[in-house]
């Protein structure tokens, strides 16, 4: 499902207009994004938990070459399912 078609079911079965629920959604996202990074997680009951793991930088070796190089830093973004969406999402398969 697209942002466009989330959008259109949710203004269609609130009975609201399809531009107050982009700025919804649009705020929503950037409330979360701004948790995730200032908190470096965000847990939503009943959908799961978004967090951020950091990798530190390492040495590499290309195995052709035997040249070392260096992998830079970087921050991954995980989620987790909650147990009632892992537990809805197997009832529904």
């Amino acid at each position: 499902m697209s942002q466009e078609e989330l959008i259109n079911m949710i203004s269609e079965r609130a009975g609201i207009s399809k531009q107050t629920v982009r700025d919804i959604i649009n705020t929503i996202a950037d409330v979360w994004g701004g948790e995730i990074l200032a908190q470096g997680e965000l847990y939503l009951e009943n959908i799961g938990e978004f967090f951020v793991e950091h990798r530190p930088g390492r040495k590499g070796v290309n195995t052709e070459t035997k040249e070392v190089f260096i992998i830079p830093p970087k921050d991954y973004l995980y989620f987790t399912p909650s147990r009632e969406l892992i537990e809805w999402s197997n009832r529904t398969s």
